[in-house]
């Protein structure tokens, strides 16, 4: 699942390996899926936490590129959130 500023604009299935791009404040900031994981793969935010986060495999995962308001997250059955934070 992607979000740009609190709202999905993106949800895609893990099955197949393929890039998206997500059109943000700041540029272009691409996710890239693989069967059975995603990542950010490129961002125009300075720090790069997001990029640095690498693949995500487990359900309620969560990358978070603060500056370009975009996040991924894994959704699945088991998909809780133990804490968030910035």
């Amino acid at each position: 699942v992607i979000r740009l500023d609190g709202r999905v604009v993106a949800e895609y299935p893990l099955s197949a390996a393929q890039r998206y791009a997500v059109k943000g404040p700041l540029g272009d900031t691409i996710v890239e899926i693989a069967p059975g994981r995603a990542r950010v793969l490129s961002d125009p935010g300075p720090r790069q936490y997001c990029v640095q986060q690498g693949w995500l495999i487990r359900s309620g995962s969560v990358a978070v590129c603060a500056p370009s308001h975009i996040t991924l997250q894994l959704a699945g059955p088991d998909g809780g959130t133990d804490t968030v934070a910035f």
